[in-house]
């Protein structure tokens, strides 16, 4: 069965579906984003599971802004009703053994994801970005990817309904990517 989809209307860069409005991050973003992931509930499935320090989040605002000036795609701000909600991620992946603050040694694949303010679980914000981010990175009018991953931790069955409620089919376990033991999804053509 598909899954549900929702108007997405894309002026530019920026997507607007029934209730959020996203657009590429910017530096500017650093304080909500450093608030966010910087939450030990949300970090919790994060990488090691940490709460990210400001530096490393000030690298990874670069990272996205780079993505975005060199391949037109990266990571979105999301909002609702002037409220910050969360980040849609599209970025090349980190493989097992490399430092995943290198943007150059990350990829080939694209991974989708989220990361939502504490603030906003439960309300089906996560599935309303992967859905708009999904289907923007495969159309017409966003960079036309062909194929799309996701990982989770295995432990966290929110973010793999959420997965699988936007069309992504699970692969199975897999030690590939960021170090860790993680549950691949993917989107598209194997």
């Amino acid at each position: 069965m598909a899954p549900e989809r929702g108007p997405v209307r894309c002026r530019g860069m920026h997507l607007q579906t029934r209730r959020l409005q996203l657009r590429p991050i910017e530096m500017t973003d650093i304080d909500e984003v450093a608030a966010l992931l910087g939450n030990p509930e949300v970090s919790r499935y994060l990488g090691d599971g940490q709460p990210r320090p400001r530096e490393r989040v000030e690298l990874g605002l670069r990272n996205g802004r780079r993505m975005w000036n060199e391949r037109g795609f990266g990571p979105f701000y999301a909002a609702g009703d002037s409220c910050f909600i969360g980040i849609g991620l599209l970025m090349p992946i980190a493989h097992t053994g490399i430092d995943a603050t290198d943007l150059d040694a990350r990829g080939p694949e694209i991974e989708i994801g989220y990361w939502i303010a504490r603030s906003a679980w439960g309300q089906g914000f996560a599935t309303e970005i992967g859905n708009a981010v999904l289907d923007w990175a495969m159309g017409p009018d966003g960079p036309g990817l062909d194929r799309l991953i996701a990982v989770t931790h295995p432990d966290n069955a929110a973010s793999q309904r959420v997965l699988e409620k936007i069309g992504m089919a699970r692969v199975g376990e897999t030690d590939a990517y960021y170090g860790s033991t993680t549950v691949l999804y993917e989107y598209g053509p194997a």
